[in-house]
């Protein structure tokens, strides 16, 4: 039985990647024989701005020193909104600066950001036009819907939920958006 070591890059107030990341990987586990633990750095941020989000997103490399000393398999950079904010196909500068600190640190690993994540998952699915739901204010959620199009997407409407403070965006009920998600126009989508 392979066991894995995944690090994960994650915004000090996130308080849900330590938890539904490894309970998907803990359900995996009952159907196939690979073995995962989680390994975590965090990112100084209380208030989702665009502030905040650029600071955050400096202590990034630091981050993944940290895991890199920890020799994990996989790393990922588990705050969407942060590289998103940062300009158009950020991802992929994040990833190569981000891989380059392993090498640096002698051990190097492979990486993820949740924005490439996302691109890359739209693109294997052939999504051509989506809508979303954001938990950001209008501003940054203008920003991801500018960010998933330039990859070539068309985000034919978006709801942003307004909510400034992470631990707050943490705190909702996740069955909420099966309510929410009928206010989207999903004709086309």
């Amino acid at each position: 039985m392979k066991k894995y070591k995944i690090g994960q890059i994650v915004p000090s107030s996130n308080i849900t990647m330590e938890t539904e990341i490894p309970a998907i990987f803990r359900a995996r586990e009952t159907i196939l024989p690979e073995r995962f633990t989680f390994h975590s750095s965090r990112m100084r941020m209380k208030k989702v701005t665009k502030e905040e989000l650029e600071a955050m997103d400096a202590m990034s490399l630091k981050c993944a020193q940290e895991l890199s000393d920890a020799h994990v398999d996989v790393m990922g950079y588990a705050c969407l909104v942060a590289i998103m904010s940062m300009g158009r196909g950020y991802h992929c500068v994040s990833e190569v600066n981000l891989h380059q600190e392993t090498i640096a640190n002698d051990f190097p690993t492979p990486i993820v950001t949740s924005a490439g994540a996302l691109i890359n998952g739209l693109k294997v699915l052939g999504a051509k036009q989506i809508s979303i739901i954001t938990p950001y204010m209008r501003p940054l959620t203008d920003k991801v819907v500018d960010y998933i199009e330039h990859q070539g997407i068309k985000v034919k409407e978006s709801i942003a939920l307004e909510i400034p403070d992470n631990l707050e965006v943490a705190a909702q009920n996740p069955m909420n958006l099966l309510e929410i998600y009928k206010q989207l126009d999903l004709l086309g989508v």
